[in-house]
């Protein structure tokens, strides 16, 4: 079975928080939000919007930083946007 699996892009000035899953509309999944201008939130910040969520790291994973370019093919086009992702599991689950 596949893990699920924690996004954490960062757009228009916040963080969002979402735990994608297999086979369920993106519409439908988890997801948290932190304040506009928040910086990037501390692995403790990570850990507890994952909990309230009602998940957590799958053994063994860490959180893997990404950047995104609106022109991937373009060489230093400007701003890029950070993306992270991370497998989880329901607490409680295996």
């Amino acid at each position: 079975m596949s893990p699920d699996r924690a996004l954490m892009p960062y757009r228009h000035g916040r963080w969002l928080l979402i735990v994608v899953l297999l086979g369920v509309p993106l519409s439908q999944c988890s997801e948290l939000q932190w304040p506009e201008g928040t910086p990037t939130p501390t692995p403790a910040q990570r850990r507890e919007a994952l909990a309230a969520l009602g998940y957590r790291a799958a053994p063994g994973a860490e959180w893997q930083w990404a950047e995104m370019s609106a022109d991937p093919d373009a060489v230093d086009a400007g701003p890029v946007e950070l993306f992270a992702a991370l497998d989880v599991q329901p607490i409680g689950g295996e």
